[in-house]
Formats: C-alpha cells, structure tokens, sequence
C-alpha cells in the first residue's frame, strides 16, 4: 500500500465519521466535508498516479466518483434522499477509483438495505411500509383508488450506509491486497 493510498483512506475515514455524526444528529451532510473530500480524493490522485486511466489515477476517480455520485441522483431528485448523500458517494468514488468503488457501491447498497429494515423493525413501522407499498401496487394496477393519503416519510441517515459501505470496501480492498 502506498503513502498515496494511506492519505486518501484517512481523509476518507475522517469525512466518513464527521456525515455519519452530522447525518444523525442533524440530517445533513455538510459540503465543507463532501467537497474538500472530492478535491483532495481528485488532487492526490493526480499528484501521486497522475492523470492515468480508469484503473488508477485523476480519471479513475473522476469516472468513479461521477459513476457513484449517479446512483443516487434519482432518489436525491424525487426528494428520497439527500443532495449531501449523492455528494459524499461522489468523495468516496473519487477517493476509490475503479475497481474498488464498485465494490463499495455494492456493500453501501448492503448496509442501506440492513439499515432500513432495522430501522423500520426499531421504529416499529413494518406493517405501515408493507401496507402502503401494496397499496401503491394496487393503484398501479388499478385495482385501487389512489385517494389515500401518502404515508409519513421516515428519515434513514443513508450517510451511515455509506460509511459502512465503504468501511467494508476499504476492508475488502486490503484484504484482497494483502
């Protein structure tokens, strides 16, 4: 491992712990991490691989973090998520490169997946998720009026997701390594 790669992993580990706190706390994660994050991730891998390719370098974590950045537009669009999530998912693809950031896109989606159904289960929500995605189904095929009210939107810090995600990644990636 290189003193490139042990630079990006800590600056990435401190930006991960701050979302995670500022997430939780105040439901935001804050553009003086996401952005610093996305410039130092960028900036060291061009000092340290240079403008490379897709493997390695400045345009492997362009490519990554503009790749991992667009898994989340859609939901951040539709108001399901935060714009403060789609940007630190942009650091982490920055920081990563390819192919490590598919790897942490895959254990982030793990980790939300966990953390929203131990969420619902501690919040005691369950059945009301059940029963109105059903009823979407059901107006979907017609086979229901759509005249209920939406159901109350439950807030899932999705920054944790990403930091376990990426943690687990991080793990993964030096296990492979080493």
């Amino acid at each position: 491992m290189t003193p490139g790669h042990i630079a990006l992993w800590t600056v990435l580990g401190v930006a991960l712990v701050i979302s995670v706190v500022t997430d939780v706390m105040r439901r935001e994660i804050l553009d003086v991490v996401t952005y610093p994050l996305m410039a130092v991730g960028l900036g060291v891998r061009l000092a340290t691989e240079g403008v490379g390719g897709l493997g390695d370098g400045l345009l492997s974590g362009l490519v990554s973090g503009v790749g991992m950045a667009l898994l989340l537009v859609p939901a951040a669009a539709r108001g399901q998520m935060g714009w403060g999530d789609v940007k630190l998912m942009g650091g982490v693809g920055a920081v990563l490169g390819f192919p490590a950031s598919m790897a942490a896109a895959a254990f982030i989606s793990l980790a939300g997946a966990a953390q929203a159904v131990v969420s619902l289960l501690w919040q005691g929500a369950v059945w009301d998720t059940v029963s109105a995605a059903l009823r979407r189904w059901a107006v979907r095929l017609h086979l229901a009026r759509s005249d209920a009210q939406p159901a109350a939107r439950r807030h899932i810090p999705y920054g944790v997701a990403i930091a376990l995600g990426t943690f687990w990644a991080l793990w993964w990636q030096h296990e492979s390594l080493g």
